[in-house]
């Protein structure tokens, strides 16, 4: 008998469905939905439990900045087999629960489930952060009402996985649009600011403490840089003159590439990117604060 699915039924491996599922649409009715929905079965338990997981797991495991898979829902079955992050402690024994965006176009979805419903898996630090992040873009997106959570979600991505570029260049983008969104609050503003100061100042780093960079001026923003259709996270050395242009004017300047999730100098005057050499990509893959030595062939020792 054909299926009624927009993918094939295998009746036997009900988790096959649920991950042809997770990457396509589900668009049928809400009736076609309860009868199909695929559901956990033993065949999942046993899988996740191979994989190390946690079944039923202990109340205190429920801390901000866990990840669980859900299961069992029956108000909400579409979400059985979801990844969520857990944003706090059990309350009224349930968890509060935000599913893991797989991309980061995904609406923000929030529920309390109860620790019965989840499965703690082993996830490396890095997914998590991702997943934070991701959660931190879904957050934004909801609007101004929800620009503290982003904000929050941001930090615990940070805490897990310090100095990512681009959870770094998101956040600092997230502080200005807050800070414009409450000059109101002069004091609040101002610490968002400089909260977005601070990143910036990590963010661009290995370009400011280069060599040929100490003791010139340097400007650090976001700004329409020529080449881009957007602002872009900048650095640029300043050009010395003996009077203040109306402009400032850089003699070098850099961008932050969210698709290279990278640092890239350009031409000041066409924002075209320019070809960093050997010595300095060296020096900005090793950081801030280290020292090169050479022998006499000029190879690195």
């Amino acid at each position: 008998m054909r299926s009624p699915l927009p993918f094939p039924c295998v009746p036997d491996r009900p988790y096959k469905i649920l991950l042809v599922q997770r990457v396509g649409v589900c668009s049928f009715c809400s009736t076609v939905r309860r009868m199909y929905m695929p559901t956990i079965t033993a065949v999942d338990f046993e899988r996740w439990r191979t994989q190390g997981c946690v079944l039923d797991p202990p109340d205190e495991s429920f801390v901000r900045g866990v990840m669980v898979i859900l299961h069992g829902l029956v108000s909400k079955p579409e979400l059985n087999g979801r990844h969520g992050l857990v944003l706090g402690p059990l309350a009224s024994g349930r968890a509060p629960v935000a599913i893991a965006p797989v991309q980061d176009t995904e609406h923000l979805i929030q529920l309390s489930v109860k620790p019965a419903n989840c499965a703690l898996p082993p996830e490396p630090p890095d997914r998590l952060a991702t997943a934070w992040n991701n959660l931190a873009l879904a957050y934004k997106r909801a609007g101004a009402s929800a620009y503290d959570q982003a904000a929050a979600a941001y930090e615990t991505a940070l805490k897990l996985q310090p100095g990512k570029p681009n959870f770094m260049a998101n956040y600092i983008k997230l502080c200005l649009v807050m800070a414009g969104e409450r000059r109101g609050d002069p004091e609040v503003a101002q610490a968002l600011q400089e909260k977005a100061g601070k990143y910036l100042s990590k963010l661009f780093r290995p370009v400011t403490t280069l060599p040929e960079n100490r003791g010139l001026d340097c400007n650090l923003g976001i700004d329409f840089v020529p080449g881009y259709s957007q602002r872009m996270l900048t650095a640029g050395v300043v050009n010395s003159v003996d009077a203040q242009p109306a402009r400032t004017t850089y003699a070098r300047q850099w961008v932050y590439d969210p698709q290279r999730e990278a640092l890239q100098e350009i031409n000041p005057g066409d924002g075209k990117p320019l070809t960093m050499s050997a010595e300095a990509r060296e020096a900005i893959s090793r950081g801030h604060g280290t020292h090169v030595q050479r022998n006499e062939r000029g190879e690195t020792v």
